[in-house]
């Protein structure tokens, strides 16, 4: 029989766990809880930004319209202020000084429709004539641009005319 030496107390050797347990205790990796608080932060992380892209996109868009609708308004603007004051287009049919917004071209002194195929919208134009406003031989055109799928958005300016 083999004699079992003896040890001193404090020459003892320790025992070490070599099981799987202890490994994955004191290896440097991630728990389970730490991938997905990761994983979590991450998702809404990509979350808010998707949505600040969809926003982007429709402010994108609005802007472009209302960019068109201004180049629109400036071809009518310069149409307008080109012609003589005699020109039918610049009389005022109802014979009032009346300038506010029409329900509808209907009720405008004049109106047109403006197409361009790389336009999003057709975009309408009126515009009402007041004669002698705000002065004596004078002419105040104030010109609307209607677009959008109901003709819901509007832009407008006025036109001070000498006769």
């Amino acid at each position: 029989m083999k004699k079992i030496p003896k040890y001193p107390k404090s020459k003892i050797p320790k025992k070490t766990n070599t099981t799987n347990e202890s490994r994955i205790r004191n290896s440097p990796g991630f728990t389970l809880v730490e991938v997905l608080v990761a994983i979590s932060i991450l998702s809404i992380g990509i979350l808010a930004v998707s949505q600040m892209t969809v926003m982007g996109m429709k402010v994108n868009t609005v802007v472009n319209q209302r960019m068109y609708a201004r180049v629109v308004m400036a071809k009518v603007f310069e149409n307008l202020n080109t012609l003589p004051s005699n020109h039918a287009w610049l009389f005022d049919t109802d014979g009032t000084q009346n300038l506010t917004v029409p329900a509808d071209s209907s009720f405008a002194d004049h109106f047109t429709r403006v197409t361009d195929s790389n336009a999003p919208y057709s975009y309408m134009t009126w515009w009402r004539v007041a004669d002698d406003f705000p002065e004596t031989d004078m002419k105040t055109i104030r010109i609307w641009v209607v677009w959008g799928p109901a003709m819901n958005h509007i832009i407008s300016t006025d036109l001070i005319k000498r006769m």
